[in-house]
């Protein structure tokens, strides 16, 4: 075992709306997919989308495509959360996802 396995991180069982979700941590390895500097509006919601479907393996692009909106943010928010990014992040995302509807 190694000196950092003890850092990972756990899933977390999270409520939407009265459902229960299992969220997974992002790991770093996946960095690479969500960090762009100033993502178009289409950027930003791919970024969104990938998240959710670390977050929640199984997970489809066309699952996350017909979520309602207010669905949506939740679950970001819960991913925001549990991997300690700032609250002042998914207010911007949730902000450029309205611009682009």
């Amino acid at each position: 075992m190694g000196t950092l396995n003890k850092f990972l991180g756990s899933p977390k069982e999270v409520d939407i709306h009265g459902d229960k979700i299992v969220l997974h941590p992002l790991k770093v390895k996946d960095l690479e997919k969500f960090t762009k500097i100033n993502p178009t509006p289409e950027e930003s919601k791919e970024i969104s989308k990938q998240i959710i479907m670390l977050s929640i393996p199984g997970t489809t692009s066309e699952e996350v495509d017909e979520l309602p909106m207010e669905q949506f943010t939740l679950i970001l928010k819960e991913i925001n959360k549990l991997n300690g990014f700032e609250d002042e992040r998914a207010d911007e995302l949730k902000k450029r996802l309205k611009q682009n509807q």
